[in-house]
């Protein structure tokens, strides 16, 4: 089963793979860029988190020592730096804290948290490295997530509390939005522009190769000159030339090879004509010259009874050869009528049976049938009149020092059954094959016209029937007709 994709032509499969392939360049690097952006924002202001950090701590060891000392009051600088810290703009601050030693706040930019005791796994890791540390924690309030950054106040070994802080990433996430729209902008003009580029490609490369292959299905020699347009010099117009070209040989081609057909086909049906005309003469003239033998012959001795039976018993034979080979014309020529589409086989054999009764007793052959009682075939009477007429006198004529004839005829499920047998001398195998064929004859010159057995063959292939020949040299032959039931 063919794939869709290569069902396509080539131009769709151009259009489809480069569109495709800017969409993936240009939404990769979209996505690329954003990530490094979004990476590169967030990691700024993790910097300055740390940075901040860092120089707040010191200051407020210093600013706890002080107290410590009695130098200044207690607990007023730790607040100012606190509020001054959270109401700082380079950074967007969700909480300022300060803890003492056992992690309890003693400053905080809400005065409703002082007091509290805050343990957390950044707390614990601060207090085990005594280094800044930062970790990104969850959605928060605002629906965005935050930085959280602590720091440890601690001075020649001794442990003063945390400086603890948390940063939104809001303006990282807007800005990261911004970015991505700015960058599906330059998306869709880069598509834009892609499309241009691939329209004007394809104008200039694919549709002139896509034109030459409609051009060549529709090149017919009784057709106008139908060629591809050729613009410039460069590979494809050297390729349209060519092309053009050989439409111009292909269609003389095709013009001399239907004058060379039609010759041949006025040489067949010459042939064909003279084939049938001498088959004719031979099958009527040898009648006629013995038809006007018999009435010379009653000329002379019409008083002779039985001399005179003979001769008109002659010319009646004479006169139905030459009836039967008008039959076979007509009916070749389709100068006949069918009539109702079924016939009795008894009825239809009893009929060719007094036309073929005098042939059997001539030359001495039995004559036997075994049908089933009131067998309907569905063939036309006259079209199976002539089957059996046919292949019963080709049976006789192979019998010409007497032998035997018999002709068997069942039903079977759906399939009417005829088969006809006779003890004649046989068919080659080589000649059973073409029996069938028109104008083909095994008689003597003059004795066939070679259309009996076509004709049947053609009435039996019209009923939708099969029909076949089994015969070996000096064992006689039979020939079985099977029509399906209509």
């Amino acid at each position: 089963m063919p794939r869709p994709f290569a069902s396509l032509s080539l131009q769709r499969q151009f259009l489809l793979i480069t569109f495709l392939g800017i969409v993936l360049l240009t939404g990769g690097l979209g996505y690329l860029a954003a990530a490094r952006s979004s990476y590169l924002l967030q990691n700024s202001v993790e910097k300055q988190g740390l940075i901040l950090a860092r120089t707040v701590a010191a200051l407020i060891i210093n600013e706890l020592i002080y107290e410590k000392l009695g130098l200044v009051e207690e607990g007023g600088l730790v607040d100012n730096y606190v509020r001054e810290i959270y109401q700082r703009k380079d950074l967007d601050f969700l909480a300022v804290a300060v803890l003492n030693e056992e992690n309890r706040i003693i400053s905080h930019n809400d005065f409703s948290h002082y007091g509290e005791t805050i343990d957390s796994p950044l707390i614990r890791r601060v207090i085990e490295t005594d280094e800044v540390a930062v970790i990104r924690t969850g959605l928060q309030s605002d629906g965005h997530q935050a930085l959280e950054f602590a720091a440890p106040l601690s001075i020649g070994g001794k442990h003063w509390g945390i400086f603890l802080f948390s940063v939104s990433l809001r303006e990282v996430a807007h800005e990261t939005s911004r970015m991505l729209w700015q960058i599906a902008g330059v998306m869709v003009a880069a598509l834009g522009i892609g499309l241009a580029l691939i329209v004007l490609l394809n104008r200039r490369f694919i549709s002139p190769i896509t034109t030459m292959a409609e051009t060549m299905r529709e090149v017919d020699s009784e057709l106008p000159d139908r060629k591809v347009e050729v613009h410039g010099q460069d590979e494809l117009a050297l390729l349209g030339r060519n092309f053009n070209s050989m439409i111009d040989r292909i269609r003389e081609a095709n013009l001399a090879m239907k004058r060379t057909h039609e010759k041949l086909l006025q040489s067949e049906k010459l042939a064909t004509l003279g084939i049938l005309s001498s088959s004719v003469a031979h099958r009527i003239n040898n009648p006629l010259g013995g038809l006007f033998n018999c009435l010379r012959m009653l000329e002379r001795y019409a008083d002779n009874p039985a001399f005179r039976q003979k001769y008109i018993e002659l010319i009646r034979e004479g006169m139905e050869s030459i009836r039967e080979t008008v039959q076979q014309l007509l009916w070749t020529a389709g100068k006949r009528r069918n009539d109702e589409p079924r016939a009795l086989l008894e009825e239809v054999l009893a009929g060719v049976m007094r036309f073929l009764d005098y042939r059997l007793k001539g030359a001495g052959i039995s004559f036997t049938a075994q049908l089933q009682p009131g067998l309907v075939l569905p063939i036309p009477a006259h079209d199976l009149q002539e089957v059996l007429q046919n292949v019963l006198l080709n049976a006789v004529q192979a019998m010409p020092d007497g032998g035997s004839l018999s002709v068997l005829a069942d039903k079977n499920a759906h399939l009417y059954r005829l088969r006809i047998t006779d003890s004649g001398g046989g068919i080659p195998a080589a000649e059973c094959e073409r029996i069938f064929d028109l104008f083909y004859t095994t008689k003597a010159e003059g004795e066939g016209t070679g259309l009996g057995l076509w004709m049947t063959y053609e009435l039996v292939k019209k009923c939708k029937g099969e029909i076949a020949v089994e015969s070996l040299p000096g064992q006689g032959t039979t020939i079985t007709i099977t029509i399906p039931e209509m």
